[in-house]
């Protein structure tokens, strides 16, 4: 085999994309999760700072958006772990959205968004 059926070879197996490609949208992924998650840690602080709450609204988003990337990975794998992780993300993901719901209510003795 020649270098360039060697590599029409793998992009055939990696749907078009070539190694390089994978790896540096594995590399994108992972700093985009990390800086999501520091952006996250720094709001909740300032927020915290400023008003003395933790902003809901920020970890609810977070955690939605790794319990849809864990869903992902479980279904193209299809392994079981990548499975309970997503759920036990989505079961944060649900309770943060409650919370956050009980503060936009008013009834988490906070104020309600009417009376802001």
């Amino acid at each position: 085999m020649t270098k360039e059926e060697i590599l029409q070879k793998s992009r055939e197996d990696n749907g078009g994309k070539d190694i390089e490609d994978l790896e540096t949208q594995k590399t994108a992924a992972t700093v985009a999760y990390f800086s999501s998650l520091g952006l996250c840690a720094l709001v909740s602080v300032l927020s915290w700072i400023f008003t003395r709450r933790v902003s809901v609204q920020t970890w609810m988003i977070f955690f939605g958006m790794i319990s849809v990337a864990f869903f992902v990975k479980f279904i193209k794998l299809k392994k079981r772990h990548e499975l309970f992780v997503a759920l036990g993300y989505f079961v944060i993901f649900v309770l943060l959205t409650v919370l956050f719901i009980f503060e936009l209510t008013g009834k988490l003795g906070g104020t309600t968004a009417a009376g802001a």
